[in-house]
């Protein structure tokens, strides 16, 4: 079943995520994902978004999403971005055909 890393991140070093965004595409490629939204361009409908930058990748399975987080790539990678900017970031798994 399909799995979804989720990113919503506030930025406080734009260079240095510049970097960031630059090099991530290659190891979430490595590890089998696509991006699915990678954007600034965010309407809030309901409540707060203290970030301006939402990232949803989609992987072929959780396993695939924990591989490609914990993988030494992007380990160097997401050391970067913690220093760079706040992000809260959750694996979901996608729907299963015939669930709604």
């Amino acid at each position: 079943m399909t799995a979804y890393i989720i990113s919503r991140v506030a930025i406080h070093d734009k260079k240095s995520m510049t970097g960031y965004m630059a090099s991530a595409p290659d190891s979430v490629h490595a590890h089998g994902g696509k991006y699915v939204v990678r954007t600034g361009d965010i309407t809030v409908l309901e409540g707060e978004a203290p970030y301006e930058r939402v990232v949803v990748i989609e992987f072929p399975d959780k396993d695939h999403a924990l591989a490609w987080y914990n993988s030494e790539e992007y380990r160097n990678l997401r050391d970067v971005r913690w220093r760079a900017a706040d992000a809260q970031i959750i694996c979901v798994p996608g729907e299963e055909p015939g669930q709604s």
